[in-house]
C-alpha cells in the first residue's frame, strides 16, 4: 500500500490535471476555495508545483505539450474526483489527523485524510473494504486492552417516543449510579432532583416536555414494554435495568471515543459510533417521517469487517411528499 503526503496546492494541481469533473460525492466538492476563481489567483504557485512534479516524475508531458498524471495517480484521482461513494470519519479524540475520507468506485478505494488545520493531506491506496476495516480497527478503535470481551448483538429501530424515553433512562442511569444504585425507578423520572441533574448534564439533548407528554398520556409503560421486547432493557416490578453497553457509552470512565461517520452525498446521512470498555453503540437517525432511530449494540468480540459493514451502510430514506415532488421535477426524462 502506498502513502503519499501533499500540500493543498499539490492536491489542487493533481485534481485539475486529472480532468475528471468533481462530483457531489467527492471530498473536494466541499473544500473551501476549490473552484475556478480561486485557482486563477493561484496560477503562479500551481505552475511551480507542476514543474516540481515533472522533475519528480509524477507528471509527464506528451509531444503536443499537454501534461498528464502518471497512470497510478490518474487512477487515484479518478476515485477522489468522481467517487460513487464517500464516507467521512471524524473522531472526538485529539488525533493528528482531523478527518478521513474513504472514497470508492466499486471494489476500489482511496483513503484521503486531512491533518489538523489542513497542515497536510495524505492519500493511501489501493484500498478495499477489507483493508478499510483493518485500518479502522487499528487506527480508529485501537487496542482497548480489555481482557473480558462479551458477545452481544442487538439491532432495532426506535420511534421518537422510544428514543426520548431511552435518552432520559440513560441520563437517569448515570444519576442513580451517582447515588449508589444500579437500577432505575420509572416513577422517579420527573422528580425535581433528577430534572436539575438533567439540566446541568444534558449531553443527549433530552426533551423534558416530550417525556412529560408520554407520562401524562399514560404511555410510559407501553414504551418500556416495547424497549424490553427489543432487549434494550429489563424490568423487574418497578425497577428498570438498562443494557450495560448503553449505560457505559455515556460514562467518561468507560467511554473511549466517539466516531462520527457521515456519507458525503446530497442527503448527508450520518451515524455515531460510541467505543466503550464493554462494547460498541451505533446510533443513526433514520430520514423518515416520523423520525426514527436505528440503534445497534455490539460486544467487543464483533469481527472488524462486520462492524465496519454496519458503519458503512445507512438506512433507506423514506422521502416526504415534498421531496418526492422535487425528485420527479429534477428527474431526466428517458
Amino acid at each position: 500500500m502506498a502513502l503519499l503526503v501533499f500540500r493543498r496546492e499539490e492536491i489542487e494541481v493533481l485534481s485539475l490535471i486529472n480532468g475528471k469533473k468533481i462530483n457531489s460525492f467527492s471530498v473536494l466538492s466541499g473544500m473551501e476555495g476549490f473552484d475556478k476563481e480561486s485557482f486563477v489567483n493561484k496560477k503562479e504557485s500551481h505552475l511551480t508545483v507542476i514543474d516540481d512534479f515533472i522533475k519528480d516524475g509524477a507528471i509527464w508531458k506528451s509531444k503536443d505539450g499537454k501534461i498528464h498524471l502518471i497512470r497510478e495517480l490518474q487512477g487515484v484521482f479518478n476515485i477522489i474526483n468522481s467517487p460513487k461513494k464517500t464516507l467521512k470519519i471524524k473522531t472526538a479524540s485529539k488525533q493528528p489527523i482531523g478527518e478521513h475520507y474513504y472514497c470508492t468506485i466499486g471494489d476500489l478505494g482511496v483513503l484521503f485524510s486531512i491533518g489538523k488545520d489542513e497542515e497536510f493531506y495524505t492519500i493511501a491506496y489501493p484500498f478495499n473494504d477489507d483493508f478499510f476495516s483493518t485500518w479502522f480497527n487499528d487506527e480508529i478503535i485501537g487496542d482497548l486492552d480489555v481482557a473480558e470481551k462479551k458477545d452481544t448483538s442487538i439491532e432495532c429501530r426506535l420511534s421518537s417516543a422510544e428514543f426520548s424515553v431511552l435518552s432520559i433512562l440513560i441520563m437517569n442511569g448515570a444519576y442513580m449510579k451517582s447515588l449508589g444504585n444500579d437500577y432505575l425507578i420509572a416513577d422517579r423520572l420527573l422528580n425535581a432532583d433528577f430534572l436539575e441533574y438533567v439540566h446541568s448534564n444534558n449531553i443527549l439533548k433530552v426533551n423534558i416536555d416530550s417525556i412529560r407528554s408520554i407520562v401524562s398520556n399514560n404511555d410510559l409503560s407501553s414504551v418500556l414494554s416495547s424497549l424490553e421486547d427489543k432487549s434494550i432493557l429489563k424490568t423487574n416490578e418497578e425497577r428498570i435495568y438498562l443494557n450495560e453497553i448503553l449505560v457505559n457509552a455515556f460514562e467518561s470512565e468507560n467511554l473511549r471515543d466517539i466516531v462520527e461517520i457521515t456519507e458525503i452525498s446530497p442527503f448527508m446521512r450520518a451515524k455515531n459510533l460510541y467505543i466503550t470498555n464493554n462494547g460498541y453503540l451505533i446510533l443513526e437517525p433514520v430520514l423518515s417521517k416520523p423520525l426514527e432511530w436505528k440503534i445497534a449494540v455490539e460486544g467487543l468480540n464483533i469481527d472488524p469487517l462486520n462492524l465496519v459493514s454496519k458503519l458503512m451502510n445507512f438506512s433507506d430514506i423514506t422521502p416526504s411528499d415534498e421531496m418526492k415532488s422535487e425528485i420527479i421535477k429534477h428527474a431526466k426524462k428517458v
